[in-house]
C-alpha cells in the first residue's frame, strides 16, 4: 500500500456510481443490514461525546469492512465483513479512544465559543414548530444522532482515509490524518463536491425538519424519510470514501472479480 495520496483520474463519480451499485448488488441484505444498524444505533442508543466518537468510528469499521467484504469475498460476505473488523477492531478501538480525547479538547473550545456567543446575542434561538416535539423520542434525537454520525464519520475532512488507513496498516492517527487532509487537497473538487456538500446538507436539514410547517402524521413520516435518507447516505457516500481510498491508496480502479455465491447446504447434498 502507497502511504502518499495521489489524485483521482477524472471520472470518478460514474466510475464510483457503478462500482458502488455492483457491491450492493453483490452483497444486498449485508448493505440493508448496514443501514438498519446505522438506523438502530442512532435511533436507540443515546450518545454524549463520550459515546458519540467511539459509536461512529466503530460505524465506519464495520462499513468499510462490509464493503471490503463484497469487494473481494463476496460470496461469503456476512462472515468476511466479520473477519475483517475482527482484524481491525483494537487499531479502531485506540483510534476512537486518541479521537474522543482530540474532539474532547476540541470541544471544550467550541463550548466557550459558543457561550461568548450567546452572552453577545442575548441568547436569541429560533424555536423549533410546536409539532416537533410531537414525534417520538427516538425519531427527534435519531434524526439528529444520525446527522452527526454523517459529519463525523463520513463528510468531514480527512477522517475517511484516516479510518482507512488504520484498518490497512495500524493506528497512527496524527500521521493518518495529515495524509488524509494532503489526500483533500490534491482531490479539492472532489472534496468540495461530495464531502463539504453533504456536510451542509447534514448541517440544514435537521433545522428544516424542526421547522416543517405539518402536523400529525404527514410530520411523522417526514421525520422517518429524513432518517431513512441518512441511513442510505451513510451507506452511498461511505461507499464513494472507501472507493476513493481503495483507488488512492492501493491504485485499485475497479472492484476485484466477483465470487461465486455461497450454495445452499441442501443443495449440494441433493
Amino acid at each position: 500500500m502507497n502511504l502518499q495520496p495521489k489524485t483521482i483520474d477524472p471520472g470518478w463519480a460514474k466510475r464510483w456510481t457503478r462500482q458502488s451499485v455492483e457491491l450492493f448488488r453483490r452483497a444486498p441484505g449485508l448493505a440493508l443490514g448496514i443501514m438498519t444498524l446505522f438506523g438502530l444505533v442512532n435511533a436507540l442508543i443515546p450518545q454524549p461525546l463520550a459515546l458519540d466518537v467511539p459509536l461512529t468510528v466503530f460505524m465506519v469499521g464495520i462499513l468499510f469492512s462490509g464493503l471490503r467484504a463484497a469487494d473481494h469475498d463476496s460470496g461469503h460476505a456476512w462472515p468476511a465483513t466479520w473477519a475483517f473488523f475482527r482484524q481491525s477492531a483494537r487499531d479502531l478501538a485506540h483510534l476512537a479512544r486518541d479521537a474522543f480525547l482530540l474532539i474532547l479538547v476540541f470541544g471544550v473550545g467550541a463550548a466557550m465559543l459558543f457561550a461568548f456567543y450567546r452572552h453577545v446575542t442575548g441568547g436569541v434561538v429560533v424555536a423549533p414548530d410546536p409539532a416537533y416535539f410531537r414525534l417520538p423520542g427516538w425519531l427527534r434525537h435519531g434524526t439528529a444522532r444520525a446527522g452527526s454520525m454523517l459529519i463525523l464519520g463520513v463528510f468531514l475532512p480527512a477522517v475517511l482515509p484516516m479510518i482507512f488507513l488504520t484498518m490497512s496498516v495500524g493506528n497512527q492517527p496524527l500521521m493518518h490524518y495529515w495524509i488524509g487532509c494532503q489526500a483533500v487537497v490534491l482531490n479539492m473538487r472532489l472534496a468540495y463536491m461530495v464531502f463539504m456538500g453533504g456536510l451542509l446538507a447534514c448541517s440544514f436539514l435537521i433545522p428544516i425538519l424542526r421547522q416543517l410547517p405539518l402536523h400529525g402524521a404527514p410530520f411523522f413520516l417526514a421525520g422517518c424519510v429524513l432518517m431513512a435518507g441518512f441511513a442510505a447516505a451513510f451507506w452511498w457516500f461511505g461507499a464513494w470514501g472507501y472507493l476513493w481510498c481503495r483507488e488512492m491508496f492501493e491504485g485499485t480502479r475497479e472492484n476485484a472479480k466477483e465470487t461465486a455465491k455461497q450454495s445452499s447446504p441442501i443443495r449440494a447434498a441433493a
